[in-house]
């Protein structure tokens, strides 16, 4: 057998996870210190002596996991293969991810400021001085300015809901969500009651993909359209102005403009309802509008038009309506890349009426509701806050909170690094600076991010492999719950987040007497999960989480068959999934059915039917369009948020992040391959390298987002020959002596001004831009941004809002 790097294992990975597990004499090839001395944390699981179960965080739809254990201590992973969804496929990032627990960059103590926020001086404190110092900035902001002036700015919440529990429990309302799905969850929510979709893409003849990555990043979606293509003979069309690794597997890649994909599903729309391929019933049964208004209303969404604006030919809009119309049945999936605009909400609405009129909704091959196993909150449970803020005009945070229009007494940050991450970036930095916006500031995280770094104090953080909560995540027909619990040793002074909320709720309320401290009445983690799992009355019958910790996720379906790759019951068929969910109960609306009328857009004065506007973000000045471009960002599929970004395995694979340009444009301007380039915004310019491809709509030009770190660990900074800033729990050699690699790459962030959704909040992820080569003077790196003209973004955007 040949043997195989690390750097080999890499280039593999991405397919080979995607397909299934890494064939076992590769694995075993593959060594990580020179003569065969370490472990090889990609060897199979008969090889391993202990094996626990737990699930990755880092996929949207979360992936079940088999880890395997070497003297307490996880040294690989896989997918867990008697998984309905998965069937053991996982993403590249989770093969690696557990490596992040053993990360000698991590901080493992408490963390004091010293000096002025931004000049990154620490001392090391106790736990019990740290949580006495929040404890008393809490108590002074609520006397002050009352409960609602604590905030927390968070990414994605744990499973559990553990902070939602927490701002409750302070009686704040106050809580702004990061996440860049905004649009899309809203435009859900708003329609049928739910945030997410679940396409039955394995019994699909026909599957259009607005936006989404997903062979790369939905490992279990990507296994269901495996089977449907292969099976079904599923036709997959794909609308990205990129060809991403799903728009080239694609049977059809239509590289729509960034912002349009709502007009062309509109004008889709109104094709099918003018051609008599509209299931007509359905939608007079079970939508709040009649199949005659929904048909004069989509009548003003013409191919002409939206050939004018998304660059497709009319005849491929209309051929593609018809397809997905008559070749039955149909679904549909859309992602951050459809929604991420200022028309994000209203183009959710949009692409959900494909399904919708053509009454390919809870039918099999269809689009479908979710499934979930719900678990009961623990009781007793705070009272929601009269108030509520979460997630509702969260980009524009920053700005209220320099101007005053919002009261921040105590801000915690969580999960998200919105100092690096976040459009208008350096706006961040500048408000999180300034203590007379923000007095005080509170960072939990595993590791020195861009935005902890400006806290007052920050806290270690666990892994999910160091941490107890259940899961549930709508990744398939089939619901299920897994749990994670601590497979691995916490290293340092690090506490689980429950673990740390606990005690800030027990130092605020030591007596008892606030009437605080019953909500988180528990001296273990495990005794909180228990209670969780024990509240689902089948799961507890079943052996509740002795059962899921030694088989797996439940319920036990089945286990997969070798030949067929399937995961058969107990008597050896095939799994059947129900359908018709809606004729149950209803959908999860006021009106009990999909509300394609929508009474709470007309309440905040907008269109209370499916419309398309155009995208602010996107909007050329009027003589400027020559020479500009439509800006994109996007993930790949090795980076999950700042903790993977100083993973050594993953940046190895994804360091830099070059310029996406179309080969005509690029030659048009006299730009080779690899050529310094200057990307300008209204905001300010960058200096990159070109990446010249055919792969890119001649209009758009792309960057990965999550690169060009200043902060996080050596790696994500690429300053390998420094030693761990924090006490170490051991250093790793590879990290000072063998990272071959010197472009950490550009953060287009910098350069991002701020606009948001009218409906959701969310921020959009995409800008115009000018591109030119680089001028004199300019080096690869170079970045500068004006504040002043990133705060009138601000201004603007709340006028809009």
């Amino acid at each position: 057998m040949p043997r195989v790097t690390r750097r080999r294992f890499l280039q593999i990975g991405g397919a080979a996870l995607a397909a299934g597990a890494v064939p076992k004499g590769i694995a075993d090839a593959m060594e990580l210190e020179a003569g065969g001395r370490s472990y090889n944390y990609a060897r199979v699981a008969e090889d391993r002596k202990k094996t626990a179960f737990t699930v990755s965080p880092f996929a949207k739809l979360k992936t079940p996991q088999q880890v395997f254990l070497e003297n307490g201590q996880v040294v690989s992973a896989a997918g867990f293969l008697n998984h309905p969804a998965t069937r053991g496929r996982s993403a590249a990032i989770d093969a690696v991810a557990h490596l992040t627990a053993g990360d000698p960059d991590r901080v493992l103590h408490p963390l004091k400021r010293e000096g002025n926020r931004g000049e990154n001086r620490w001392k090391r404190i106790s736990w019990q001085e740290a949580l006495a110092e929040i404890a008393k900035a809490v108590e002074v902001a609520t006397a002050q300015s009352g409960a609602a002036s604590v905030w927390l700015v968070r990414g994605e919440d744990t499973a559990d809901g553990a902070w939602k529990r927490y701002m409750h429990t302070l009686g704040s309302p106050s809580i702004v969500s990061l996440a860049n799905d905004g649009g899309k969850k809203t435009g859900q929510k708003l329609t049928w009651g739910e945030e997410i979709e679940v396409p039955d893409f394995a019994n699909a003849r026909y599957i259009l993909n607005f936006g989404s990555n997903l062979y790369e990043t939905f490992p279990a979606h990507a296994a269901a359209v495996a089977d449907g293509r292969a099976e079904r003979h599923a036709k997959l069309v794909t609308f990205d102005p990129r060809m991403s690794m799903t728009a080239g597997l694609s049977d059809e890649w239509v590289p729509v403009l960034p912002g349009s994909d709502g007009l062309v599903a509109l004008a889709m729309a109104n094709v099918i309802m003018q051609e008599g391929l509209a299931d007509t019933a359905f939608i007079n049964t079970w939508t709040n509008v009649s199949a005659e208004k929904l048909r004069a209303h989509l009548s003003q969404f013409t191919l002409e038009a939206a050939e004018k604006e998304s660059g497709i030919k009319a005849a491929v809009i209309k051929r593609i309506a018809i397809e997905f119309a008559t070749e039955k049945p149909a679904t549909v999936f859309s992602y951050r890349g459809a929604s991420s605009h200022t028309n994000g909400t209203d183009t959710e609405r949009a692409l959900m009426l494909l399904p919708i009129v053509t009454g390919n909704v809870e039918v099999k091959g269809g689009y479908c509701l979710p499934r979930r196993i719900r678990w009961d909150d623990v009781k007793p449970v705070p009272p929601i806050p009269a108030t509520r803020k979460e997630g509702i005009g969260g980009a524009l945070f920053p700005h209220a909170a320099k101007t005053g229009k919002v009261k921040v007494g105590v801000l915690f940050n969580y999960n998200t690094n919105p100092a690096h991450s976040a459009a208008a970036a350096p706006y961040w930095r500048e408000v999180l600076k300034d203590e007379k916006a923000v007095p005080f500031m509170v960072a939990i995280a595993t590791h020195m991010s861009e935005t902890a770094a400006l806290a007052d104090i920050v806290l270690p953080d666990a892994t999910y492999l160091e941490s107890n909560e259940p899961v549930s995540s709508p990744s398939s027909l089939f619901p299920w719950l897994g749990v994670r619990t601590v497979v691995a040793t916490a290293p340092g002074e690090v506490r689980e987040l429950k673990v740390i909320l606990r005690d800030i709720v027990h130092t605020l309320d030591k007596e008892g007497s606030p009437g605080m401290k019953r909500y988180w009445d528990f001296q273990d983690p495990v005794e909180w999960l228990s209670k969780c799992v024990d509240s689902i009355p089948r799961l507890k019958a079943d052996g509740g989480l002795d059962a899921i910790r030694a088989n797996g996720p439940w319920p036990h379906y089945g286990a997969l068959d070798g030949k067929t790759g399937k995961v058969l019951d107990g008597d050896g068929k095939p799994l059947k999934a129900e359908y018709g969910k809606h004729r149950k109960a209803g959908f999860a609306t006021a009106s009990k059915k999909i509300e394609i009328h929508c009474e709470s857009l007309r309440q905040l004065g907008l269109p209370p039917l499916p419309v398309w506007r155009k995208a602010k973000n996107l909007a050329v000045a009027q003589g400027k369009e020559k020479g500009s471009f439509a800006f994109i960002t996007f993930k790949t599929a090795y980076q999950a948020g700042f903790t993977t970004e100083n993973n050594k395995y993953l940046v190895e694979k994804d360091h830099h992040n070059h310029c996406f340009i179309n080969k005509k444009s690029a030659t048009a301007m006299d730009i080779r391959d690899g050529d310094l380039i200057r990307i300008a915004s209204s905001v300010g310019y960058l200096v990159t390298k070109a990446r010249v491809t055919q792969s890119i709509h001649p209009q758009v030009v792309a960057m990965a987002g999550g690169h060009g770190h200043n902060a996080v660990g050596r790696v994500a900074r690429m300053e390998s020959r420094k030693r761990p800033e924090w006490v170490a729990a051991a250093e790793d050699p590879d990290i000072r002596f063998n990272l071959w690699w010197e472009d950490k790459g550009v953060n287009p962030n910098e350069i991002m001004p701020l606009f948001a959704d009218t409906a959701s909040g969310s921020t959009a992820m995409s800008f115009v831009v000018t591109v030119e080569k680089a001028r004199t003077g300019d080096k690869y790196g170079d970045i500068k941004t004006d504040v002043a003209v990133h705060e009138a973004f601000f201004k603007n955007a709340v006028e809009w809002l």
